[in-house]
């Protein structure tokens, strides 16, 4: 909370962010989470296990969301600002914001459109921190830090070698390793360190692809692993619970009431 009142204190926002989206604020209970309990608070949520969103866990981190709330930890008006549109970029950008949690896509858009914020060394990138008391690895990865494909566990022994060629065939060749380096993105392949350091946002490439590598326990992003009605209701009780329109009780009790997956 030092840095949150440092950063207000010289009248820049702590952290952008793009509440309107949801799913970016879903990100701060992911990481939060995690940090406090530990990788297996969530995997009993996905795994159904009764009263599993009740876990004293996810309590301290909807306490600790709110708190950062009223201390203005987050840009006044973060509930009507899209990610879709890359408005909590060009606040991290254009000073206006001191930092954001976001994922790995946006380093591109921001080296594109931020008039050489990138280029003159002004983005720093850190691992979400631990927090003190935690059961959390701070190297553990949740979301989306990198790019990754999956195949569907519901696909037929056929669907799934046609996905495996497609996947070796159309997206693991050099070309595409490439373009995905050029971009500024980290390609789902191992064993790239001297593609990467050739690049000139190897800095960058090199912490994302240690950090997928590295992470001993990673888990997908919310709203991709639980079931679409799960997900839903997920992101409407984090939109309340950042708007502090229910208590971090009450989201605990209404996602209580929805299934794991």
């Amino acid at each position: 909370m030092s840095l949150v009142k440092t950063f207000n204190g010289m009248g820049v926002a702590p952290f952008s962010l793009g509440g309107q989206s949801r799913w970016t604020s879903m990100m701060w209970l992911e990481y939060l989470l995690d940090r406090i309990g530990g990788p297996d608070v969530f995997k009993a949520i996905f795994d159904g296990k009764p009263n599993a969103w009740k876990d004293p866990a996810v309590i301290e981190t909807g306490t600790k969301i709110q708190e950062l709330v009223s201390a203005d930890g987050f840009i006044k008006g973060f509930s009507s600002i899209t990610a879709d549109s890359n408005a909590d970029q060009a606040l991290l950008y254009t000073g206006k914001a001191a930092m954001m949690l976001h994922g790995s896509w946006t380093y591109g858009p921001m080296k594109r459109d931020g008039k050489n914020f990138v280029q003159d060394g002004k983005l720093g990138f850190v691992q979400f921190p631990a927090v003190a008391g935690g059961k959390g690895d701070p190297k553990n990865g949740v979301g989306n830090p990198a790019n990754y494909q999956s195949i569907s566990a519901k696909a037929s022994d056929k669907e799934k070698e046609s996905a495996k060629k497609f996947l070796k065939d159309g997206i693991m060749t050099d070309t595409m390793i490439d373009a995905y380096i050029n971009s500024g993105s980290v390609p789902i392949v191992n064993g790239i360190e001297s593609k990467l350091n050739t690049s000139p946002d190897k800095d960058f490439l090199n912490f994302v692809y240690d950090l997928a590598k590295n992470a001993p326990s990673f888990q997908q992003s919310w709203d991709q692993a639980l079931s679409p009605t799960a997900a839903e209701a997920l992101l409407n009780n984090i939109d309340q619970l950042f708007l502090k329109s229910i208590t971090p009780q009450q989201f605990a009790e209404n996602m209580n009431g929805t299934l794991g997956k």
